[in-house]
């Protein structure tokens, strides 16, 4: 039975088989490749010509944006840009409601305690600026960043729990630290990204500069509304949650401090000084070494314009939240969210003009007087102005006014900064522009609030836009070329081109 039944099935197998064979002699040779082939080569169907199209209009694209740029640079500025983001979205909501919520904790001392409250921070920042200057040109700049901003998130979360004078104090130095060892870190990190690129120097801290303020432009607004709708207290709350944000995203940013490897002469004594107990004559000599270093900088008059400059934000920020502030409320009866909308309209103008500005600073060299002094020197009388305001609407023109100004020089401070300041020694640089700001920060809050006290709020007012104006003419008098522009390009293998680490 079994050879009967093969007999039989044997033609019809072979039957089938031949017609299995003429039909794969017509199916086309790319149908009988492997199926995972086709699904994820990108081969069929002209896929690999659709990509190879995209990636070509992606690279044009990026060409036209940032031309000859690295994309490792862009890169890190995209990072440390939406770091700062988080970081000044929680800062920009809390601006108006400060001014308030320190009237309220303070308010029996007059408009003195409500500058004591507001420059406390300061406080640690004048004692912390020139040691994380040093420490930011030997430790590196990504540890004060990330620990700074960790310092900070901790004490603007506990200033939303405090109900006292001491402990609410105690929370601002903790902030004014962590503040210090940020601005510091960051100050420097983008500067030297922007030697890995300096004829796009200005375009880079001007692209970064209008991403970080553009969040100023709904920050102000949108914490006014919340604190009167649901307390002051929570915007520090917010404020907190965004700069441990911001630190998390700091510690995925690379190093850019360029660490020489020491010679085995050097690496010794640096062994036998860590092993040694730290006598005074060490920290004489450690403190004459630092007094020298700051001598030099100091001794360059570019350098002595730039923290001249320097003083001139924290001069109109310590008016604004004392005297302009009281004077908004007392005047066209302003609250959080009128004083959030000033802040508002100060950010569109400066964003508006921030790109301007920076493509006029690539095609302007040197010190840029002509952007930064007339500019400047507007800005301050429209800050004037705000003494003789007695309408909401006279209040945001005269702020739109000082955005636009502000944000059309402020790529070219940033730019002539950066060209004249040496890699090794730009921590310390930054830490004298710190320090100069926050000796302000400190006497500027309460000297505004005893004029306000003593004579009233539009005299305070025009105190701090007369002092505003001496910084701009103290640069237009001490400025002059930079050395960029004076001595030889560098080489292609100098430090400004290398690599980051």
């Amino acid at each position: 039975m079994r050879c009967g039944l093969c007999r039989v099935a044997s033609p019809l197998v072979r039957s089938k088989a031949s017609r299995l064979r003429i039909r794969q002699r017509h199916i086309p040779p790319r149908t009988l490749a492997p199926i995972h082939r086709n699904l994820f080569s990108g081969e069929s169907k002209g896929g690999g010509r659709e990509e190879k199209k995209a990636e070509k209009g992606a690279s044009s694209r990026f060409k036209a944006v940032f031309g000859d740029m690295d994309p490792d640079i862009v890169k890190q500025v995209a990072i440390l840009s939406s770091a700062q983001i988080m970081l000044n979205l929680g800062f920009s909501q809390m601006v108006p409601v400060m001014p308030m919520f320190a009237a309220k904790m303070g308010g029996h001392l007059g408009a003195t305690g409500v500058g004591i409250i507001l420059s406390a921070p300061s406080v640690a920042t004048l004692l912390l600026n020139f040691p994380l200057g040093r420490m930011c040109d030997t430790v590196g700049r990504k540890p004060l960043m990330w620990f700074g901003t960790a310092l900070t998130s901790l004490g603007t979360t506990c200033t939303g729990f405090v109900s006292s004078m001491g402990p609410l104090l105690a929370c601002r130095l903790l902030v004014g630290a962590g503040s210090s060892a940020s601005m510091t870190g960051s100050s420097a990190y983008i500067s030297d990204l922007s030697d890995k690129a300096p004829k796009h120097r200005a375009k880079l801290m001007g692209i970064h500069q209008a991403l970080v303020g553009s969040v100023w432009i709904v920050g102000p607004a949108v914490g006014g509304y919340l604190a009167e709708a649901y307390g002051y207290r929570n915007s520090f709350l917010i404020a907190g949650i965004c700069a441990a944000v911001c630190s998390l995203s700091y510690t995925q940013l690379p190093e850019t401090l360029n660490k020489k490897p020491l010679k085995a002469s050097e690496a010794a004594k640096d062994v036998a000084r860590a092993t040694t107990n730290v006598s005074s004559r060490g920290l004489r000599d450690q403190s004459r070494a630092w007094l020298k270093e700051v001598k030099k900088i100091l001794s360059s008059k570019n350098q002595q314009a730039l923290i001249a400059l320097a003083c001139e934000h924290p001069i109109r920020f310590a008016s604004f939240t004392t005297a302009v502030a009281l004077h908004a409320s007392n005047a066209a009866g302003s609250g959080p969210g009128e004083l959030g909308m000033l802040f508002t309209a100060l950010a569109l103008s400066q964003g508006f003009a921030m790109p301007i500005g920076a493509w006029l600073a690539d095609k302007c060299p040197g010190a840029k007087k002509r952007m930064v002094v007339p500019f400047g020197l507007a800005s301050s009388l429209a800050f004037a102005s705000l003494a003789f305001a007695t309408k909401h609407e006279h209040f945001l023109i005269s702020m739109a006014i000082q955005g636009f100004c502000a944000g059309f020089k402020q790529p070219a401070v940033g730019a002539f900064t950066a060209e004249i300041t040496s890699k090794s020694q730009r921590g310390q640089a930054m830490s004298l522009q710190s320090q100069a700001g926050s000796t302000l920060s400190l006497i500027g809050p309460i000297s505004m609030g005893l004029i306000c006290d003593l004579t009233s709020c539009p005299t305070a007012i025009l105190t701090g836009a007369s002092l505003m104006g001496l910084c701009n003419l103290a640069y237009a008098v001490l400025a002059g070329p930079s050395p960029s522009t004076t001595s030889p390009q560098p080489t292609p293998d100098t430090e400004t081109t290398g690599k980051i680490n």
